[in-house]
């Protein structure tokens, strides 16, 4: 005969159990939402997990479980599509890309697959009751067609519509739709404004030529010329503005400025085969000498082998620059305007030279400290994101630097985006598949 003792235990963690069956059902129609949310800096609801509990039930384990994986699979292409990482890419990114990724980004993408696939082998969603599945599902009900209606009859606040997600539609068009058409649309040279195109247009180039290639940098087309008025306010030469197509992630913005090519990241991609139609070549034939400069790792996306294809014969990374301040970040490395202000002193005293700059401390999620500190530079321009901010802090610091370098001689910089924020990617408050340039001298004389 059992104690009131031994009954009261077996009461006790009964009642845990129940409790912890619907902390781990919570935690899972949670966990998509908090894994978008880190990946992009602010807080989403995704919707889709609430439905999963009431349609579980109405089916055999097995179906359940391939639902889950088909829609785990869906979800890490919404992701990657939002980061400009298409399905044509993966091969290049996962035996190129992840072979040469520092430890904490391989420890990241590791906990994310471990954890997204605990929870999807746990039939957690059976032990729970019929009012549970219920709400969830109303909960889920409400939100789609609120998020339906405010996109429909473009109404609501913006950042609702932004907040509520539901990444199938995207993934499944990426996956049926978007791939096709991008690589109909971009791939190849282009006659868009790019810093070669505008190198090669130029009869007579100055002594210093710079570019840098704003990491996340979006301007909307009104947000762009307050930002030319406020750099001619302050007595900059602005020769040029606007704005030109991108395609993809980072590396193909670097290669759509540097060589005016579209190009598709997979294993057959030929760095080499570019290259002697790329910027870096051509200024060495003009007698410039050629410097690269980037606040992260060399290996990461096997940088510095594909600068050195490219013609960049003075590359310079994290470990060359470990005196300077880092910040943080998803990739923390070392800040853009220490970053900026030691590519500066590399073309100091150099009679001719081309420095390029890919900047870093824009890229997205923004930690929260790195906007502590008061905005140095455009702070009455209107921003719609924290990596904007960022973006123009970077360009700021550059400009700063030139005007005040006048040992510098006759310069010209040039400043464009590698992609838009991922974040204000499909909000229609940047123009579609756009980035900003801006071209600028410093000290001379015509």
């Amino acid at each position: 005969m059992s104690s009131p003792f031994i009954l009261q235990e077996d009461r006790f963690f009964s009642l845990q159990s129940k409790k912890f069956v619907y902390f781990r059902c919570f935690l899972w129609m949670l966990l998509p939402s908090i894994i978008w949310s880190f990946a992009f800096g602010r807080v989403y609801i995704c919707i889709e997990p609430l439905f999963f509990p009431y349609v579980e039930k109405r089916f055999k384990p097995w179906l359940s479980l391939l639902i889950k994986i088909v829609w785990f699979f869906i979800f890490l292409v919404s992701i990657l599509a939002n980061w400009n990482i298409r399905p044509n890419a993966y091969n290049f990114y996962f035996f190129t890309v992840m072979g040469n990724s520092p430890t904490p980004v391989l420890v990241t993408c590791f906990l994310f697959v471990a954890v997204m696939s605990f929870f999807i082998f746990s039939d957690i969603y059976r032990k729970s009751s019929l009012g549970f599945r219920k709400f969830a599902l109303i909960i889920g009900i409400v939100l789609l067609v609120l998020k339906s209606a405010m996109s429909i009859f473009d109404v609501g606040p913006g950042f609702l519509r932004k907040t509520i997600i539901t990444p199938s539609p995207f993934a499944i068009k990426t996956l049926f739709s978007d791939d096709i058409s991008n690589e109909k649309i971009f791939l190849g040279k282009t006659t868009e404004p790019t810093f070669l195109n505008h190198i090669k247009g130029t009869e007579k180039t100055p002594q210093k030529m710079v570019l840098l290639v704003v990491e996340s940098w979006g301007e909307s087309h009104a947000s762009l010329v307050s930002v030319k008025k406020r750099l001619q306010r302050d007595g900059v030469k602005v020769l040029a503005s606007g704005f030109t197509d991108y395609h993809g992630s980072t590396m193909q913005g670097e290669i759509r400025e540097l060589c005016s090519q579209y190009i598709k990241l997979d294993s057959s991609t030929n760095f080499s085969s570019v290259a002697d139609n790329c910027a870096p070549t051509y200024m060495k034939n003009k007698g410039y000498e050629v410097f690269g400069v980037h606040g992260y790792q060399k290996m990461f996306y096997a940088r510095d082998t594909v600068w050195k294809h490219l013609g960049i014969d003075n590359a310079y990374f994290q470990p060359d620059m470990q005196q300077l301040n880092t910040c943080p970040g998803p990739f923390a490395g070392i800040c853009d305007e220490d970053m900026i202000s030691y590519g500066i002193d590399l073309i100091r005293h150099k009679d001719k030279a081309f420095l390029y700059m890919l900047s870093l401390s824009s890229h997205e999620p923004i930690a929260s400290s790195m906007l502590e500190a008061p905005t140095q530079y455009f702070r009455d321009i209107d921003a719609i994101g924290d990596s904007q901010i960022v973006a123009r802090n970077a360009i700021g610091s550059m400009v700063t630097t030139l005007s005040t370098s006048a040992d510098l001689g006759c310069t010209e910089a040039y400043i464009v985006g590698d992609h838009q924020p991922p974040s204000a990617v499909n909000s229609e408050q940047l123009p579609a598949n756009q980035v900003p340039y801006m071209r600028m001298s410093f000290h001379c004389n015509e």
